[in-house]
């Protein structure tokens, strides 16, 4: 099994093509929500400006950090903040990431299957990243694919989740019903408080190296 992020393949001429497109389109659709709210005066239109910016959000921001250096990929769905205050903060993959690696026509176990597949190469990437000395390195992580009992299995505790996790997932509640859904290979609405915390150092997920190759290998038959 091999994942590929279409986007970060093309061309760099062609990724800036795409991403200002990404911003004219947002940009387009923006201005056409402001110009029927003045016309009609129903300004109430303008609460539909939120879910456009959510939407287009990973389209622009994520490839720009990457550029930038502020969003590192440990693999195609599995991202982290730049290192700081000595910790990193694991994302899974976002809408955009999601639109150009898996496939709505696909099923949902493969779906899955593809995702803790990418997310177990990154774990893998992102301990070969990293030498010993920084083994206090903190990492945190939030996840709907990953149970306490595996995330255990690696080294993670679950942590509670901060309330603001959740404000912001309620936020981006539509890219994420997209993401969730082109997952699930048809349309799904994620429980807004599925969403899991978990911490660990480096060195315990260097500690269960062993476990996370073992796990990565049934995932790849």
């Amino acid at each position: 099994m091999k994942v590929v992020h279409r986007y970060y393949i093309l061309p760099k001429r062609d990724q800036k093509r795409k991403l200002w497109s990404f911003v004219f389109n947002m940009l387009i659709i923006i201005a056409v929500i402001v110009f029927m709210a003045w016309s009609t005066s129903l300004w109430v239109l303008l609460v539909l400006i939120q879910p456009v910016i959510s939407i287009f959000a990973s389209f622009i921001d994520v490839p720009t950090g990457r550029n930038s250096g502020q969003i590192v990929y440990y693999s195609p769905l599995l991202l982290s903040s730049a290192v700081k205050n000595n910790s990193i903060h694991l994302h899974g993959g976002t809408l955009f990431d999601y639109y150009y690696t898996l496939s709505i026509q696909k099923s949902e176990s493969r779906n899955k299957k593809t995702i803790l597949y990418s997310y177990m190469e990154g774990l893998l990437n992102l301990l070969d990243s990293f030498n010993e000395r920084n083994d206090d390195l903190k990492i945190k992580a939030n996840a709907y694919f990953i149970n306490p009992h595996t995330a255990s299995r690696l080294g993670f505790k679950k942590v509670h989740t901060q309330s603001f996790q959740k404000v912001i997932m309620f936020l981006n509640y539509l890219p994420i019903t997209i993401s969730y859904s082109i997952a699930m290979g048809k349309l799904s609405f994620p429980n807004i408080f599925s969403l899991k915390s978990y911490e660990c150092q480096l060195a315990d997920l260097r500690q269960n190296r062993h476990k996370l190759e073992s796990m990565f290998e049934r995932i790849k038959k």
